[in-house]
């Protein structure tokens, strides 16, 4: 394909990423198919591969398959039917994969809820789809009793994270890691994970239709209240399919680390179906309880999809680990600075990595990944390029209008892995996925960013993360973003994060939070340094009136930074202003 001339200087229209794709990738259909006929298709000649290994537990393909249709059979006969929503509070494990494409087998939903969320919040989850029957693990099960009644939950299905291990891991982690099984509650909604699956009913229906809903997850709410996305397995399967026919390094023979959560799009989309549609063994371990450095001396995976944070404390940590097995050590889920990226790329080529960090960008509503660095198409503090069959492009935030290469604009997507929208909630439904005056329908990511001349996609902030400033009657928008890159020019500054404040006087003014670099995390008078720094490189409006100096900022349930946190910390400490 000829992509050597721009015929419009427009990116929506030159499709400049174009050039990276083969022809393949450009052509070829999406699936027409279930997740779990995705998965079942692609591996009928691999069923003796190791699928997931989990605590020294090893499933075969083929097993794998068998124990989805039993369990798809036993919720046949408790009464499970298509397009029934069952909620999944269930972290990673050979339970929970096998209960996900079970569910998907027949035709119902899975709704991938976090145990973290209160028990008010996991009533809102489950009675907004009208969920009754529930799959939990036993240190979240007090949380779904509690709210039993209210929610009208018939059933409460328990399990446990050391029930798949192997004999001596189980052991292990029961005895010295303190992980012995919960007692079931005596309630009359509880039975156990063996009680409910104890029959050997196989099911023998498979539901085929691939535009129908398959799962729910939620959105990590860090400007915002958490939102259910309702996704079909087309969209899973399309950012899966776009993946494996863009990355011409995937293998069967190699392996996969499973560590991001299940009950989160990447978890499922851009890490789990990737990994058992191309027919790898998936290494499964439960999410946040090992760092990049303890799988990498045990497992030597080939693959590795985590946050920023992640890969940054497996740079700073600077294990002697040879890593010439990586072949795509990926980042995504957040934001990575361009001096965390140089850092990580630094210990990655000498250690023998044959690649830098691959980052990627996506969002729940559309599946999670839609555009990413591969090996072939690289550019540094990039988030990639979009997959083929997507369109990324920036739009200005008055007109409405499709920008040039280069230029600032919130970024929009079209992609096959849309979402078919968030639960109940038509009107944040409608304010994300918009009919333009051109009759073209985009997800509005409300990131800022602009793509250049090669497609290349480039983030530079949050468009919800601003302030109104009003002083002398003029009124002012101010994009935390253009504060904080200020901010971390200052020599000493690892990181900071800008949130509002509301003021009597001027509506709203900006407070900092800033993480100092380890050297200087005892200096004296550092506040004073800061606001002396503030009138010389910021104009009246952009200075924070109040520096607060912490070692880590508030995480949401899925890793990202919590703003609304820090803007209720912000809110409810006193402050003078700034002359």
């Amino acid at each position: 394909m000829d992509q050597e001339k721009k015929l419009t200087g427009y990116p929506s229209i030159d499709k400049p990423w174009l050039k990276y794709y083969s022809e393949e990738a450009i052509n070829a259909p999406t699936p027409e198919c279930t997740m779990y006929e995705y998965i079942y298709n692609q591996n009928q000649d691999n069923l003796d591969r190791v699928a997931m290994n989990y605590y020294g537990t090893n499933t075969t393909y083929g097993q794998m398959f068998e124990q989805i249709s039993r369990m798809a059979g036993i919720l046949e006969s408790e009464g499970v039917r298509e397009g029934d929503f069952v909620t999944v509070c269930m972290i990673n494990a050979p339970e929970t994969v096998c209960l996900l494409f079970a569910l998907n087998k027949i035709g119902a939903v899975a709704n991938m809820v976090c145990g973290a969320n209160t028990p008010e919040e996991l009533k809102k989850y489950i009675t907004d789809l009208g969920s009754s029957l529930i799959f939990t693990i036993d240190i979240f099960q007090e949380k779904f009793v509690q709210i039993a009644d209210e929610a009208n939950i018939k059933k409460i299905v328990v399990t446990n994270l050391t029930q798949s291990m192997s004999f001596t891991n189980r052991t292990g982690a029961r005895l010295l890691k303190g992980m012995k099984p919960l007692p079931l509650p005596k309630d009359k909604h509880c039975c156990s994970w063996k009680q409910f699956f104890k029959n050997s009913r196989v099911s023998t229906r498979t539901c085929h239709i691939s535009d129908a809903p398959a799962v729910v997850t939620y959105t990590g709410g860090t400007t915002g209240g958490s939102k259910g996305a309702i996704l079909s397995s087309k969209a899973v399967n399309s950012v899966a399919q776009q993946y494996i026919l863009s990355e011409t390094n995937l293998k069967r023979s190699s392996t996969w680390m499973q560590v991001l959560p299940l009950f989160i799009a990447y978890g499922i989309t851009s890490s789990m179906v990737i990994a058992l549609a191309v027919g790898m063994t998936q290494i499964i371990r439960i999410p946040m309880t090992e760092s990049i450095a303890d799988f990498c001396k045990k497992f030597k995976p080939n693959h590795v999809l985590y946050g920023p944070a992640y890969w940054e404390k497996f740079s700073d940590e600077n294990e002697d680990i040879d890593l010439s097995n990586f072949i795509a050590p990926t980042s995504g889920g957040d934001a990575l600075r361009p001096s965390v990226e140089e850092k990580i790329n630094k210990y990655l080529q000498a250690h023998g990595s044959p690649h830098p960090i691959l980052n990627g960008y996506g969002m729940t509503e559309v599946g999670a990944g839609v555009s990413v660095n591969f090996p072939h198409a690289y550019k540094f503090g990039s988030v990639g390029i979009p997959f083929a069959k997507n369109i990324i492009t920036a739009f200005d935030t008055e007109t409405g209008k499709e920008l040039p290469y280069e230029q600032d604009g919130e970024l929009c997507i079209q992609t096959p892995s849309m979402m078919l929208g968030y639960v109940s909630n038509t009107e944040e439904t409608a304010n994300i996925i918009r009919l333009h005056h051109d009759g073209q329908i985009w997800v509005h990511s409300g990131d800022l960013g602009y793509v250049d001349g090669d497609g290349f996609i480039y983030i530079s902030g949050r468009l919800k993360r601003y302030f109104l400033y009003i002083k002398g009657g003029i009124q002012k928008k101010i994009f935390s973003l253009d504060i904080e890159k200020v901010l971390l020019k200052h020599s000493k500054v690892d990181n900071c994060v800008v949130v509002p404040k509301s003021d009597d006087k001027t509506f709203q003014v900006a407070v900092a939070y800033i993480i100092l670099k380890k050297e200087f995390r005892s200096s004296q008078d550092i506040e004073a340094e800061f606001v002396a720094y503030s009138e010389e490189h910021l104009a009246d409006g952009y200075r924070p009136v109040k520096y607060y100096f912490v070692d880590k900022f508030p995480l949401t349930k899925i890793g990202k930074v919590d703003y609304k946190v820090l803007e209720k910390l912000a809110e409810e400490k006193e402050y003078e202003l700034t002359k």
